[in-house]
Parts: C-alpha cells; structure tokens; sequence
C-alpha cells in the first residue's frame, strides 16, 4: 500500500521535527562540549535556532523563556558577550576551580560518589557502541559527559531520519525507541539536578548563558521523551505501507543550518566527539 495525502503530511513535519531535535542536540553538543567561539554564538543567537526552539516550546515554558533570553543576547555587544560566555562555560563545566555541579551522570547516580568512571560510565560507553558509536578519546573521557549525551541523541536522530526517508519504517521506530529508552534512563532524570544546582550556585547568580543553557536542556529533553513516545507509535503504524520520502525543499534551509553547526568544531570539543567504532 502507499500512504495518502494524511500520512505524507504527517512523514514531513515528523522530518521537521527529527531535523529541528538534531540541530537543538548538535548546539547542545557544541555549546557543553567545548570552548564557545564567535561562531557558534552567531548559531545560537540565529534566526534558524529561535524557529527551531519554537518547535519544541509550545508546552514548555523553559524553552519559550530561554527564546527569550537568546533575543536578549542579540542586543549585547559580540565581543564582550564572548569573553562573558568563554568565562562562564570555564567556571562551569572546565574548572581549575571546584564546578558548582558535575556534568557527568555518574554522581547523580548510585551512591552519589563524585568519583568519575564509575560502573554508569561503562553502561553508557556500551549503549554508544551498541550502535556502533564511541567517544573520540574514549577511555581517556567519561563516556557520560553530557555533552557526549547530546552528540549520541544526534546522531541517532538523523539515522532514524535517513530510515524515515528510505521507508524502513520497523528500523525507525526501534531508533525512535532507542533513543526514548536512552533519554529516559541517562538523560531525564538527573538533568534537572544539574540544572538546578548551577542555578542555586555562584554561577547561577550571575547568570549570562550557561545556566539558562542547561535548564533550556533539561526541558528539552523533557518534551523530546513525549515528542519520541508520540513519533515511535506513528512510524510503527506504517509498516503496512510501502513508501520513501524524498529530503523536502522545505527543509532545505533547517538542513543547510544543521551541516554548517556539525562543521564548527569548537576549541575542545574533540573531548566530546562521537566516532564509529572501528
């Protein structure tokens, strides 16, 4: 069977969707895995990043606040904003001084133990190369970084895209499935954490960006687990169908946006790079 003019419609705002989950993952990626620069700033404060929030914020009053916020970053002067951010993203997620908070999932599981590569470090490291992923420096990074978290959600996102496109509906859903599983157990649950103890921490006080970056991330994910609950069961009621789907001329733009994110590789970010497994 081929699906009707409904389904068509459904199959492209589901590759909105998976396009828009990806690009938000990337910036993440970006933003908490290394050193910002002037070019991934120009990204977040984009016409592009402000429609893509958009998507994702109309149950969620985080996200349409942090819209908000990147509107207020706009007017800053770039150079001395960078300098803030560069400060900010040291302070919080590089050190040398204490952090207000670990970005590691580890000890916000099991016996809270601030120790890194715990035995959540290995599972994780598995579900990455389960799907044939690892980290760039693996064994010299924790695997449960969450800049790495939002790298392997990216990735999977565009695959089930791709599976989307050739009709391999079965393949779709258990990516889409995959991918809940993974932001429900390491994800979900101890963002919010870590979110709220860097609002409640010296760096959340003065808050510029990274604060805000991080509970935006948390509510993220938050309407992630219900957008993938939804999109799973709608792929899997396609198996009877026969049907591929070209890339939309509409989403030419939000895909042009996504390549061009992938490509800036902020100073750092080789630490929270995914890679095959060879």
């Amino acid at each position: 069977m081929t699906p009707g003019a409904g389904q068509n419609q459904d199959a492209l705002q589901l590759q909105a969707l998976l396009v828009s989950r990806a690009y938000l993952y990337t910036l993440f990626n970006k933003l908490l895995g290394g050193t910002p620069d002037a070019a991934v700033l120009e990204v977040l404060e984009s016409d592009m990043t402000a429609d893509v929030l958009d998507e994702f914020a109309a149950d969620s009053p985080e996200l349409k606040a942090f819209g908000g916020i990147l509107a207020g970053l706009r007017q800053q002067d770039p150079s001395t904003l960078l300098d803030a951010v560069r400060d900010e993203y040291t302070r919080v997620l590089i050190g040398p001084a204490n952090l207000p908070a670990s970005p590691y999932e580890s000890p916000y599981t099991g016996a809270h133990d601030m120790a890194l590569f715990q035995e959540n470090t290995v599972v994780v490291r598995r579900e990455y190369r389960e799907q044939g992923l690892q980290a760039r420096r693996v064994q010299a990074v924790p695997d449960d970084h969450v800049a790495l978290m939002c790298a392997f959600m990216a990735e999977l996102g565009k695959r089930s895209l791709a599976m989307l496109r050739s009709g391999d509906f079965a393949g779709c859903a258990a990516g889409l499935r995959v991918q809940l599983s993974f932001a429900k157990r390491h994800l979900g649950h101890w963002l919010p954490i870590y979110a709220k103890s860097v609002r409640n921490s010296k760096a959340g006080a003065a808050a510029v960006l990274y604060p805000q970056l991080l509970e935006a991330l948390a509510a993220f994910v938050n309407a992630d687990e219900a957008f993938l609950t939804e999109s799973a069961f709608w792929v899997e009621s396609q198996t009877g169908f026969d049907e591929r789907f070209d890339a939309p001329a509409e989403l030419a733009a939000a895909e042009a946006a996504l390549a061009a994110l992938e490509s800036i590789r902020p100073f750092g970010i080789q630490d929270n790079e995914l890679v095959s497994v060879d």
